[in-house]
Formats: structure tokens, C-alpha cells, sequence
């Protein structure tokens, strides 16, 4: 239906003829047809254009590859349309290092930079003595508050913590030195939700989904059960439309 009505090129289209070529579709059933609707609009901008797809939806390792393949077949320009949250925020990740070889070969690569405005904290890891029922140190936002507040409205949400440290599963070696964890808890102190890994000689992320029934108010606490130094660390709410109250310094979210 997108070539007879000009949508998208290919045989039966008289404007051009050549069909988009499919390099992988996404193999596990369905999807979305985001790429479909990405190649429709630069069908719009270049309609004489040569097209190409490989699904990005994956995993990074495929990802990778994937942008690796449209150099291969001569692809001038590549644009995604993708985030991995696990995909490092401090070091260049197996995408980045896929995107910088091509672009030294002459592409021009184009990546979204998200939905997530401002909703991102940065800074340096500076301990003291973490709040009772918490293991290890805790971070001091400021003036020795370990409670950084954050507003929510309802919805679904997915919260990144990384560090400035060591990627395992990028072949650096030995993995993480620190272990860090982030937490929602409610202004009495009480956890609500954390979901915490034994990073330690892993990776240096957490990932902190949850779901709020209603508008309300909470607090991000973030700890280090184990490591030392001053550690650059950052998070990311990938998903949901949280509002950080305080020390906020808006930073960016534009990462991996």
C-alpha cells in the first residue's frame, strides 16, 4: 500500500521504482513499524533516494552490527531511532564504537536524542553515613540531604543509575570496582521500590522500574555498598514524566 501510494519507493512506483533494501526485519515476531515510518519520511525529503532497514530493536550487539551492514552496502547516510539503556553513559559502548567506524568511513550518522529533556542528575559521589536500614554509605546531595526530592505522576517508569567505572562485558577488566544501588523511598524514610545487582566485577549500572497509581511525591536515595574514590555518577528516567525537585543541575540526557 506505501509504494502504490507513493509513500515509499519501489516497484509500482513510478517515481522510483528501486525497493527498499531489507537488510534484517526485527526476527521475533512483531513490533512497531516506527522504521517503516522513519524511511516514509525521508522517502518525503529524498524521494529519489536508495533506501535500506535493519531492525535496531535487538539487542546493542546486533545494533552494532546492524550499522556496520548499511555501511557495508553503501549506505551515504544512517539514522536510528533507538536508546539502550544499558548502553554506557561514561565510555563509548559497542554502538558508539560501530557509529565512530562508520562515520570514519564518510557516513553521516544521525541518532535521536530522546524523550527525556532535563530528567537526568549528575555529579560526584560524596559519602556519609547512610540512613538506618540502608547498607554501606549513601550520597549527600548537598548540605548532608541523602533524600533528593522528585515529583511523579501516574504512570510506568524506568530509572538508569550508572558510574564512571569499569564495563565487564566490554572486555575491561575486572569489571566494576563499585557497587552502587538507587532507591524510591517516601518521605518517612521507607523504601518503596529497589531493585539492586551485586555489581561488583560487572557492569556499572542499575535499572529502577516502577509503577505509580497516582500523583505523588518521593525521594531518590542513592548508596555504595562497596568501592571507594570520588565516582562520577549519573542517572537517567528513561521512561515516565518524573520532576526532580532539588539539585537538579540539567544535565544532559543525551548518553551512549
Amino acid at each position: 500500500d506505501d509504494v502504490s501510494n507513493k509513500e515509499l519507493p519501489g516497484a509500482g512506483n513510478p517515481g522510483n521504482p528501486q525497493p527498499i533494501s531489507v537488510l534484517q526485519e526485527f526476527p521475533y515476531g512483531k513490533r512497531t513499524d516506527e522504521g517503516r515510518a522513519m524511511l516514509q519520511i525521508l522517502h518525503d525529503i529524498a524521494p529519489k533516494a536508495e533506501l535500506a532497514f535493519y531492525s535496531g530493536f535487538v539487542s546493542p550487539g546486533n545494533f552494532a552490527e546492524g550499522v556496520k551492514a548499511l555501511d557495508s552496502v553503501g549506505c551515504d547516510v544512517i539514522v536510528d531511532d533507538v536508546t539502550y539503556i544499558t548502553e554506557p553513559f561514561f565510555t563509548d559502548g559497542i554502538v558508539a564504537q560501530a557509529v565512530d567506524e562508520v562515520a570514519a568511513n564518510g557516513v553521516s550518522y544521525f541518532t535521536a536524542a530522546g524523550n527525556f529533556g532535563s530528567a537526568s542528575y549528575e555529579g560526584v559521589f560524596n559519602p556519609v553515613p547512610a540512613p538506618p536500614g540502608f547498607t554501606g554509605v549513601a550520597h549527600d546531595f548537598g548540605g548532608g540531604d541523602v533524600y533528593q526530592s522528585i515529583s511523579l505522576k501516574k504512570g510506568s517508569y524506568t530509572i538508569v543509575l550508572q558510574w564512571e567505572d569499569f564495563f565487564y562485558s566490554l572486555g575491561q577488566q575486572p569489571g566494576a570496582l563499585n557497587d552502587f544501588d538507587i532507591y524510591l523511598v517516601n518521605n518517612n524514610g521507607n523504601v518503596l521500590f529497589g531493585f539492586n545487582r551485586n555489581n561488583h566485577w560487572k557492569d556499572p549500572f542499575e535499572v529502577l522500574p516502577f509503577t505509580v497509581t497516582g500523583n505523588t511525591q518521593a525521594n531518590i536515595v542513592i548508596t555504595r555498598k562497596q568501592g571507594t574514590g570520588n565516582v562520577k555518577i549519573k542517572y537517567v528516567v528513561f521512561r515516565g514524566d518524573a520532576v526532580i525537585n532539588e539539585y537538579n543541575q540539567g544535565t544532559s540526557t543525551i548518553v551512549g
